[in-house]
């Protein structure tokens, strides 16, 4: 009997045993933690502000002295009204649970604090890289808005230059531009980088020297000179004279074509103006201006002999005939290449039998020695001198061609030519000034200084 009353004792000390550990073990429950609505920020006017919990039962305490809330602190029931700048702190408490995790939330009642904001100003045109000057405007969509700007890398404020008038960009620039109104906030800094990339960064310096075009019979001498590292493109071509004639549309980094040799004079000289250059061409006795020409003055072929030329103006002119082919030959860095080159024509020209029946942006092949582009392929370019079926015979220096004639020259082969036209040897003699077509096109060249 004894040993049943004791082996009953010890079954009820282990199972009291058993529970207890199992009691201690369990962990208990925490509250959510609780949420402000609207949150913490800054604001413009009084904030009605509600606190929940996800935590169903759950009493939510809170205080707005910055001290942690307790058991014993304000009671959250109805939303809160901040109109002044406060740190709300609230926590959440349920009977046999952990309490929640603090919650805070800052407001800050700014009522003066203007409610609008100035549009950003614009460019036009936006920022970018141009081939000529440009004008830009600044605009703001915000009506009495007052645009300041800089140009000196800052950023504008309130005692910056007043915009008013489109500003003249030759050079490298950047604009910023920020916008105010009375009782509103600033608009945000509008920025725009401009590149003005003149055609004068894409010549190639072309050191004098001698050569012979036919092996013998003629000997040239050049002075050194600058040639067009590339074809003259749509866009350049578009920003001198605003128009566009190419086949193609405004594909801005093909050669320019459709372009007669009366054109390629007036760019030559438009774009010299614009540069405050010398312009190498006058008309007959109307002088360098274009705008001063008679209307008529490209309309007619025989109107070419009416075109002269000032060799010592450092403004931009086409290239000579033996301009053309020294530099396309590799002038004295030549590696008598059979193309402008290479002896691959693949590798330097778009040619008939690659181009898809197409221009090509410029400078995509390969360069010659002098690290010009496209001298053989994509267009026919336009030379300076009169045409004649064979080279003269003896020395020469700096020869510009015949003083009368039909035709002007066309060197370098297309788009659409063979291989044999490609070569830096063939003669192009059959073109008149007012001619035009979709592969031909020019370079520009300029006197060294």
């Amino acid at each position: 009997m004894k040993k049943s009353l004791v082996f009953i004792l010890a079954c009820l000390i282990v199972l009291i045993v058993i529970n207890s550990c199992s009691d201690s073990t369990e962990p208990k429950k925490q509250v959510a933690t609780p949420i402000f609505s609207p949150a913490g920020g800054t604001y413009t006017e009084t904030q009605e502000v509600t606190i929940t919990c996800q935590t169903e039962g759950a009493v939510i305490k809170y205080t707005t002295d910055g001290t942690e809330p307790t058991e014993s602190s304000l009671v959250y029931v109805t939303p809160i009204i901040v109109s002044t700048n406060t740190t709300l702190i609230a926590k959440g408490f349920k009977n046999g649970w952990d309490a929640s995790q603090i919650a805070t939330a800052v407001y800050t009642i700014e009522e003066d604090l203007p409610s609008e904001t100035v549009a950003t100003p614009t460019f036009d045109p936006p920022g970018g890289t141009y081939d000529a000057p440009q004008t830009v405007t600044i605009t703001c969509t915000t009506e009495g808005a007052t645009i300041r700007y800089t140009t000196d890398g800052t950023d504008p404020n309130e005692i910056s230059p007043v915009y008013s008038d489109p500003i003249m960009i030759d050079g490298n620039t950047t604009i910023k531009a920020r916008a105010y109104k009375t009782g509103w906030l600033e608009s945000d800094i509008a920025v725009a980088d401009y590149i003005i990339q003149t055609i004068a960064d894409n010549l190639v310096f072309v050191e004098g020297g001698s050569f012979s075009p036919d092996g013998g019979n003629y000997l040239v001498t050049l002075s050194s000179y600058y040639i067009g590292k590339y074809e003259v493109t749509v866009a350049e071509y578009a920003s001198v004279m605003g128009t566009n004639p190419s086949y193609w549309g405004y594909n801005p980094d093909r050669p320019v074509e459709r372009v007669s040799w009366f054109n390629a004079i007036e760019y030559c000289n438009r774009l010299s103006m614009l540069e405050g250059l010398t312009p190498a061409y006058s008309y007959s006795t109307y002088g360098t201006d274009p705008d001063n020409w008679p209307s008529v003055w490209d309309t007619s072929n025989a109107n070419h002999i009416n075109v002269s030329c000032n060799w010592t103006a450092n403004g931009y002119r086409l290239p000579t005939e033996m301009e053309w082919m020294f530099a396309a030959m590799g002038g004295n860095q030549t590696q008598g290449y059979f193309y402008s080159g290479s002896d691959n024509l693949n590798e330097v020209a778009w040619h008939l039998n690659n181009s898809s029946n197409r221009t090509h942006d410029v400078g995509t092949k390969a360069p010659n020695e002098l690290l010009t582009y496209d001298m053989s392929g994509n267009v026919w370019e336009l030379c300076w001198d009169i045409s004649q079926e064979n080279y003269p015979s003896g020395a020469y220096t700096n020869p510009t061609g015949p003083v009368s004639g039909l035709r002007r020259m066309k060197r370098g082969g297309c788009w659409r030519s063979s291989g044999y036209y490609c070569t830096v040897t063939y003669r192009g003699i059959e073109l008149n000034a007012t001619y035009i077509d979709n592969n031909l096109g020019f370079r520009v060249s300029r006197i060294s200084p």
